[in-house]
């Protein structure tokens, strides 16, 4: 018989999850509507999601904390994905030209709340070392992939695997925030399949 305690707990994070996206979609309507994400006053938020002030600050104590968990529950797919190439040894250019293509999409679903992160990570040290975090643990999954790469003769390239790993996963990031900021989605097949090429380059592997 399942415990009650096995239930209630599962019970807790089915709503917290709920909470997050209900305020997610309203973070994200407002900052798409104009709004700024360091103006908006927690009040519209919780009127915009439906919500008391009460219940809110009971999930979020402070907008900081509010925009790390959104941005971690809007991007986990994001990283799921990335992470997830890093770390195939097997996978092809074409396949990486597929996962570009993906991120792009997401990011684009998401580009106001992401912006917002990157203007608020600029000033507050916690959300920087957050956001930082996230990605060098996909850089480090592709650190460990190209150290297996060159042990096992696919690889032509030389250097250090950190540094290689970091300039790709940064780059790439930074790249697609460039790319979705100026320049329409009709142009995001022609720009996964050059950032493919750039990093099969950098990686040293054969096309």
């Amino acid at each position: 018989m399942p415990s009650v305690t096995r239930r209630s707990g599962a019970t807790t994070r089915s709503r917290r999850a709920a909470v997050e996206q209900q305020v997610l979609g309203a973070v994200e309507r407002l900052l798409t509507d104009g709004e700024s994400f360091t103006a908006l006053p927690v009040g519209r938020i919780a009127d915009e999601a439906g919500m008391a002030r009460t219940t809110f600050y009971g999930h979020f104590p402070d907008k900081s904390t509010l925009l790390m968990r959104l941005t971690e529950t809007a991007t986990a797919e994001l990283f799921a994905r990335a992470a997830g190439w890093a770390g195939d040894d097997d996978g092809t250019r074409e396949e990486h030209v597929a996962v570009v293509q993906d991120l792009i999409a997401e990011y684009r679903a998401h580009a106001p709340l992401l912006q917002a992160l990157v203007e608020v990570a600029a000033y507050e040290s916690e959300v920087a070392a957050f956001w930082h975090r996230r990605i060098d643990d996909v850089a480090d999954v592709l650190r460990r992939r190209i150290g297996r790469d060159r042990r096992a003769g696919r690889s032509a390239a030389d250097g250090d695997p950190r540094i290689t790993a970091s300039m790709i996963v940064w780059g790439t990031e930074r790249s697609i925030a460039h790319h979705v900021a100026t320049a329409p989605p009709s142009a995001d097949a022609a720009f996964a399949r050059g950032v493919a090429a750039a990093t099969w380059t950098a990686l040293g592997l054969p096309t």
